[in-house]
């Protein structure tokens, strides 16, 4: 039982992963969003094409997670803290893209005008703050992950690729907010775009195989701890 548990948790994980960057289909999709300068969340709201696609993908991808997490927590029997941070990142993807997102957004639809407080308005709203715990819980998922990765047998060459790949999707996911906050502020951030997918695409890679390896080297016990 436990062997079958712990195969079908790590399928879900990569495949959690693999769904968090299903913005990928806007290569091969006719939308509205431009690569460089638009937000990823864009290809999802109301008016794009393709749309419901992206939205599904998310709310895919984030209840993969959410499964994977659970069944490998029942696997293990540890890092718990890992699992309920997975679990906790996933909640986000699915209530991030249950959002309505009306419109298409544009730069100029979010700048802020002088002498208003636009740029609260945008950072306040339901969508910015869900999408400001998801970073954070990235970022203590990766602390938690990389100190649950020392303590398995993982090799140690392996360890320091994985780290080097979350290590790169927190600078990105930095480099994000940042950029983003200078665009809110009137700013202008025309690789907006390019950084937050590149950051998503990392994030993807380590939520795929950083997971996976604790799955891979754990051996099952029925001794919880």
């Amino acid at each position: 039982m436990r062997p079958v548990t712990g195969t079908v948790a790590a399928v879900l994980l990569v495949l959690g992963g693999v769904g968090y960057a299903d913005w990928v289909l806007q290569l091969f999709l006719p939308v509205q969003a431009g690569m460089m300068t638009s937000f990823i969340s864009e290809l999802g709201a109301g008016g794009q094409p393709h749309h419901a696609l992206f939205r599904v993908a998310d709310l895919a991808g984030g209840a993969l997670l959410v499964a994977g997490a659970a069944a490998a927590w029942l696997h293990t029997r540890r890092w718990l803290t890992t699992w309920c941070l997975l679990v906790l990142l996933g909640l986000c993807i699915i209530i991030e893209a249950s959002l309505p997102l009306n419109g298409t957004f544009t730069f100029g639809a979010i700048l802020p005008r002088p002498g208003t407080r636009l740029w609260w308005d945008r950072v306040s709203e339901p969508h910015g703050l869900v999408s400001f715990v998801e970073t954070v819980t990235f970022l203590v998922l990766f602390a938690c992950g990389t100190a649950a990765l020392r303590q398995a047998s993982v090799p140690a060459n392996w360890r320091r690729l994985v780290a080097a790949v979350g290590l790169a999707a927190v600078l990105c996911g930095i480099a994000d907010a940042a950029l983003t906050a200078a665009l809110l502020v009137g700013g202008h951030a025309i690789v907006l775009g390019l950084v937050q997918r590149i950051g998503v695409m990392l994030t993807a890679a380590w939520l795929a195989i950083a997971p996976t390896w604790l799955l891979l080297t754990q051996r099952p016990s029925r001794v919880p701890g």
